[in-house]
């Protein structure tokens, strides 16, 4: 009788320190995809940060492209610079932007070729009643006093600066 007492108590202890293993396994398990997945948010977070930075940079080049090749009867105030798209299959057909002066519709100029850098190639589409026109010739201008903001796809302006 003492053996078999024995032997329950054994097996139920056995039970008890497999239970309480595999409990300290399944935590240390969890604990280590919660903090993978911590990591991974932050780095997420960090790309997120760089890519606004480097589209802000992007947004600062257009527009002191634009102040240096378009000269109008009014100086400019304002400019909104759109989204960048990429074109064709991974970049291949090259990047453009959408650009408005002095938030008047007749002044957008639509499809700016840019290069990977960001600096304007080719100037874009824009309407005959424009009040600005293409120089090829850089001007010696500044942004200085000028708003930059992200010209939005339902052109909206939110501010940026």
């Amino acid at each position: 009788m003492q053996k078999k007492y024995k032997l329950v108590v054994i097996v139920i202890l056995s039970l008890f320190l497999i239970g309480g293993a595999s409990m300290v396994i399944i935590k240390g398990v969890e604990h280590l995809r919660i903090e993978k997945q911590k990591r991974q948010k932050a780095e997420s977070i960090k790309e997120s940060k760089k890519e606004i930075k480097e589209q802000a940079e992007a947004r600062q080049k257009i527009a002191l492209w634009v102040v240096q090749h378009y000269e109008g009867p009014e100086p400019i105030k304002m400019i909104g610079v759109g989204k960048i798209y990429t074109s064709g299959i991974l970049g291949s057909g090259g990047k453009s932007v959408s650009v408005i002066i002095n938030d008047e519709e007749k002044n957008i100029i639509d499809g700016i070729l840019i290069g990977d850098d960001f600096n304007p190639r080719h100037p874009g589409a824009q309407f005959k009643s424009s009040d600005y026109n293409y120089v090829e010739q850089a001007m010696d201008k500044k942004l200085d006093g000028i708003e930059i903001k992200y010209w939005g796809e339902n052109n909206s302006n939110d501010s940026e600066n």
